[in-house]
């Protein structure tokens, strides 16, 4: 846990010390770090990566385990990652993370994500598929809009070769609802965007109370 607070806390001065914040007209509500990193729900991905040449911080609070990420949108619909893991009673990890966004011509209300999480099998090699279809998600969301996204998928290694998916339901623009299913558990959270830039999720994973932060940025 010491670990864990330390390293947070450098990477957070870091960041915000040499950052510029995303640039507002577009919705960072669907961009938040899950507990292993990639860009998604609670702990199931989504089709979505960062944004491009920007980055994402994260931190989360699950249970029995502590993470903090940071994803790169290295090319348009394509991010990668890494995330230092803190789990109890155990050494602490550093695995990576990657994903590829797929838009299918003439469905621009259709994403395909396709990715990895832990591929050096640090912890629990895992592989997924993601399809994630935007019934109403505008670019900038006004005061008063309620959209929704669906996501369903398939996951390897942590996701136990099981169907995965869950939902987001956006509210306004600055609160929406988010429900998942990850092979073992059912989980939900609030997802609150603060300013455009910050976001913050609690909710409930694997039972327990779970937090997380993610702050989008560029250098």
């Amino acid at each position: 846990m010491r670990t864990y607070l330390i390293l947070g806390t450098l990477l957070t001065t870091v960041v915000f010390s040499a950052a510029q914040v995303e640039p507002r007209g577009e919705n960072p509500a669907i961009r938040v770090n899950t507990l292993f990193g990639a860009t998604g729900l609670i702990t199931v991905p989504t089709s979505t990566t960062t944004r491009f040449d920007r980055f994402q911080l994260g931190t989360a609070l699950g249970q029995n385990i502590r993470t903090v990420s940071l994803n790169w949108g290295i090319f348009d619909s394509i991010e990668v990652g890494a995330v230092v893991v803190d789990r109890n009673n155990q050494n602490n990890k550093v695995i990576a993370t990657g994903k590829v966004t797929i838009i299918p011509q003439n469905f621009d209300w259709l994403e395909l994500g396709f990715g990895t999480i832990d591929p050096f099998d640090a912890i629990n090699k895992t592989f997924y598929g993601m399809a994630s279809v935007n019934v109403r998600v505008p670019s900038q969301a006004p005061e008063q809009v309620v959209g929704l996204r669906l996501h369903l998928g398939y996951g390897t290694g942590i996701y136990r070769d099981k169907v995965i998916g869950g939902g987001e339901v956006f509210l306004n623009n600055q609160f929406s609802v988010v429900g998942e299913y990850n092979g073992v558990d059912s989980n939900f959270a609030l997802r609150y965007v603060y300013d455009n830039n910050l976001r913050l999720q609690l909710g409930t994973q694997a039972k327990v109370i779970y937090f997380s932060t993610t702050y989008g940025l560029s250098f």
